[in-house]
């Protein structure tokens, strides 16, 4: 893949943003925010009809910005909008028991450390998430922080292969992110919370 759309990953699920979730996704986009995951998590996430709505809604603003549209984790929800790709965990079904829609798609898996590498498949994989890089509130299972540091060791592990940096991130560290390895970073809340989200959106593609 291109590891340039990586550069600024937003992650964005109904609850995520304070007002109209789509609306939220299009002006990160209009930021210039490279790739977007729909990650449905939360106290009371979609379901059923109303979450397959809510996919192909951001499907098309991602399709009118030509950014990618990855889905988290649910493998039937991104075969049925057609998203262009699929982030699993390490808790969720394993890459190779994909069904065939994903052969030409965008695969991502999040691999924590050396631990979790060792244990992890990546011949499908096209990209990995790596993090918590710093302490974060986006996600109540995302353990402890890795630093910067373990953005080195983990690109001296994997050598090319594409990663993004996730957990924490902000304006102020960043940098440090991309200066360790990173492609790119990924983030929720710093963007889809900001009073501005497309100045918010712009602000972290700035060298």
């Amino acid at each position: 893949m291109d590891r340039e759309l990586l550069r600024l990953y937003f992650i964005c699920g109904s609850e995520d943003a304070g007002g109209d979730a789509v609306q939220t996704v299009r002006e990160a986009l209009e930021g210039g925010a490279t790739m977007f995951q729909l990650r449905e998590k939360g106290q009371h996430p979609l379901e059923g009809d109303a979450l397959v709505r809510f996919a192909s809604d951001i499907k098309r603003v991602c399709k009118e910005y030509d950014v990618p549209f990855i889905v988290n984790d649910d493998w039937k929800l991104a075969e049925m909008v057609e998203a262009d790709g699929i982030h699993l965990g390490q808790d969720d079904m394993a890459v190779s028991d994909l069904p065939g829609y994903f052969d030409d798609k965008i695969i991502g898996l999040s691999v924590r450390d050396r631990k979790e590498l060792e244990v992890s498949n990546l011949e499908k994989v096209d990209y990995i998430g790596t993090g918590p890089v710093f302490t974060t509130s986006s996600k109540a299972d995302a353990g402890t922080a890795i630093g910067v540091e373990g953005l080195v060791e983990m690109r001296r592990l994997i050598g090319d292969m594409p990663m993004v940096a996730i957990g924490g991130i902000d304006d102020k560290n960043y940098k440090s992110c991309l200066d360790s390895g990173a492609d790119g970073i990924s983030l929720i809340s710093t963007i889809a919370w900001a009073e501005d989200v497309g100045a918010a959106a712009s602000r972290f593609l700035e060298e």
